[in-house]
């Protein structure tokens, strides 16, 4: 009835042969249980950088500076009256002014220091020193994080 052939092919053991993987099944089932924990820990670990990393860049206090006033004094200099507005006015914040031609191309700069105050709002009025005529001029940026080289 059923005769075994020379030409079938032979059946494949179902167990893998003796000593060729690692016998303590239990042991390598634990570490990569562990591993795997440890991967999970690690990515959240670095989510949790990253956020807190993009708040502290992001989360900067409400600084403005708006320019009030100009007064082209002569071609080396022009005069510049600022509104500085920030949230805490306990804060010595900064702000970068500039002087600007008719092209609204820069032609000088000047960072002023603005110290703490009662009023959230203060005015500041400085000098820019320019490498040719000024037209007019605008508040480029300010800032909390004051340079010591500004501080009094």
């Amino acid at each position: 009835m059923s005769e075994s052939r020379s030409d079938a092919t032979p059946q494949v053991p179902v167990t893998p042969p003796a000593g060729r993987y690692d016998d303590a099944e239990t042991g390598s089932a634990l570490t990569g249980k562990v591993m795997a924990g440890f991967l999970v820990v690690l990515v959240g670990a670095l989510l949790v950088a990253g956020v807190v990393t993009m708040y502290r860049l992001n989360a900067t206090p409400d600084i403005t500076g708006e320019l009030f006033g100009v007064t082209v004094v002569d071609d080396g200099r022009t005069d510049l009256v600022v509104n500085v507005t920030r949230d805490d006015p306990a804060t010595p914040v900064y702000c970068i002014v500039r002087a600007q031609d008719q092209t609204k191309g820069e032609v000088g700069r000047r960072e002023v220091y603005v110290p703490p105050s009662e009023s959230g709002t203060v005015q500041v009025e400085t000098s820019v020193a320019t490498f040719s005529r000024g037209f007019t001029g605008d508040v480029y940026g300010c800032g909390d994080d004051v340079p010591e080289y500004l501080r009094r």
